[in-house]
């Protein structure tokens, strides 16, 4: 079935899915409607999640049927929030082609690209990107634990919420005056496998060349926030970010937190890579990642409203900007608190520890420790510094990931830490991923 039949098949069944009662999660979040707008909804945010997050779509594998069916539903939003599209041949799909997807065979893989053009003749080559992935894992490829193999991994956090949330900007958009700059939003595939949508975006952008592009804020695992505030990833990439979301976090009321690094955490990598500045909005790290058990009852609603408040705010700042932003210095280089954005060389063994993406320092604190981990079982502590991995220096997260996918399971290694400004020599023997 081609992905236009398939999208008016699934124009029913999002309508079916919309009509789900939502009485108990309008009794839990009531106090929370009363602090903000209602601007955004967190019924239809939480109806988003469910179907993108359900069993029927098996975790939206890499070249699986469910996965099309994840991006006809997609496109079935943008067509009823009237987004023009910028696909191939009039449609909201990109195609492209990958060499591998979950069952080792090469597949047709797809971003879907709806916008609202400009109005601005001097602005009429630009444009503002909002984006999302929306694969996932299927039943445990790429970079799934051995032992969950064969599971379902439903990716509510990762990423149906950063979708969920992308749709509904582009139904509050939509509703709202015509922007100056066009603006675009993205749902990106094969981001699990190396951020393979995103490359082949910002190599044929749509509808505005790529040094059209103001800015790029790309919403990856963003269901989790409770009293945290929202990070903002890779504000390094641009001198102005900081500024913006400041700004943005007074005029809502919304804490943020700006954080330089990790500007290879997600899509915005393949902007960056390119000169294009772009940021990641991001509710936490939590045990759940990449596991079957990241599912829609986790996702906290109310803070998805929040979220996409947020990111309202800051859409409307870079819609309207006169001048572009200016690129930092530090977007050529992957700082030190970078995490892994390929899949190249995989990782066999488990360490067993949660980042703290928020140090910028050298080496890898540690947010929280995977109970029954080998980490856990040697004595790492959350609030540890991973420094030094049998000697050899751990500048960040990217070094920590890298040094893993030399090792096998069963190698003890001696993980040297920093603990209360002590220095402590600690020796881990790994499991099997």
């Amino acid at each position: 079935m081609n992905m236009h039949a398939l999208h008016r098949r699934l124009t029913d069944s999002r309508r079916a899915w919309r009509s789900i009662p939502a009485l108990l999660l309008f009794l839990v979040a009531a106090a929370a409607q009363a602090e903000l707008p209602a601007v955004f909804s967190e019924e239809r945010l939480q109806t988003h999640m469910d179907y993108l997050a359900s069993p029927e779509l098996e975790g939206r594998g890499l070249g699986s049927p469910q996965l099309q069916e994840a991006a006809a539903y997609i496109a079935g939003e943008f067509t009823d929030a009237g987004l023009a599209a910028a696909g191939d041949d009039g449609s909201y799909f990109q195609g492209f082609t990958v060499e591998k997807g979950e069952d080792g065979q090469p597949h047709r893989a797809h971003n879907v690209i709806g916008y609202l053009p400009g109005t601005n003749p001097a602005y009429k080559d630009q444009a503002v990107l909002i984006t999302a992935h929306y694969d996932h894992l299927g039943r445990g490829w790429p970079n799934a634990r051995q032992q969950d193999v064969g599971q379902i991994h439903p990716g509510a956090d990762d990423n149906a919420s950063g979708v969920a949330v992308l749709i509904e900007l582009a139904r509050n958009f939509a509703a709202g005056a015509p922007p100056e700059r066009n603006l675009v939003f993205v749902a990106f595939s094969a981001e699990e496998a190396g951020l393979l949508g995103s490359r082949h975006y910002a190599e044929h952008p749509r509808p505005a060349p790529l040094e059209g592009i103001v800015g790029v804020i790309n919403l990856d695992s963003v269901g989790r926030l409770e009293d945290q505030p929202i990070s903002v990833l890779a504000t390094g990439s641009a001198m102005e970010w900081p500024f913006v979301f400041r700004g943005v976090s007074a005029v809502t009321g919304i804490p943020s937190e700006n954080i330089a690094g990790a500007l290879a955490s997600s899509d915005q990598k393949s902007f960056i890579d390119r000169g294009v500045p772009g940021v990641q909005i991001f509710t936490g790290t939590h045990l759940d990642y990449h596991r079957p058990s990241d599912t829609p009852d986790k996702i906290n609603a109310a803070g998805m409203v929040k979220v996409a408040t947020f990111v309202k705010e800051a859409t409307g700042y870079l819609i309207g900007r006169e001048e572009p932003m200016v690129l930092s210095g530090s977007a050529t280089a992957a700082p030190p608190g970078n995490p892994p954005a390929n899949t190249e060389g995989q990782r066999r063994v488990q360490f067993g520890t949660v980042p703290d993406f928020a140090h910028t320092a050298d080496g890898v604190r540690v947010e929280s420790v995977v109970p029954g981990s080998p980490a856990e079982l040697a004595g790492i502590q959350a609030g540890d510094v991973l420094l030094e991995m049998n000697g050899e220096k751990m500048a960040g997260l990217g070094a920590f990931s890298d040094y893993l996918k030399t090792l096998a399971a069963g190698d003890t290694v001696t993980a040297t830490v920093l603990r209360d400004a002590e220095t402590i020599a600690i020796a881990v023997t790994l499991a099997q991923r």
